[in-house]
């Protein structure tokens, strides 16, 4: 099946583009829907729902349902942790956890 083509004017109207170092080109901005796949890093905001598969990480917050339930986010124990040394401003505390975060990546 032959896509439909539009004009370049059209296109613009819908998607607007920017370019890099180097000379590449990348979408700044989508108006309107996108049916298909998205391959790479989406930098950006996405406004509207999402219906199909997400493989990667989310960095920022999400708002709404996910499969019709309220996301809720949840903090894990090494996450409160050291949310709460670091908040305690114990620099030994802050010290022994980072000793212990470097001990664990080896």
């Amino acid at each position: 099946m032959m896509p439909k083509q539009i004009t370049l004017k059209e296109a613009l109207k819908l998607v607007s583009f920017y370019q890099v170092a180097g000379g590449s080109w990348r979408v700044l901005e989508v108006n309107g829907e996108i049916h298909g796949d998205v391959n790479g890093e989406i930098y950006g905001d996405v406004n509207g729902n999402v219906r199909g598969y997400v493989d990667g990480n989310v960095n920022g917050n999400v708002c709404g349902t996910i499969n019709g339930r309220k996301w809720k986010f949840v903090e894990t124990p090494k996450d409160k942790l050291q949310r709460l040394i670091t908040k305690s401003g114990s620099q030994e505390l802050i010290d022994a956890f980072n000793q212990m975060e470097d001990d664990s990546n080896d």
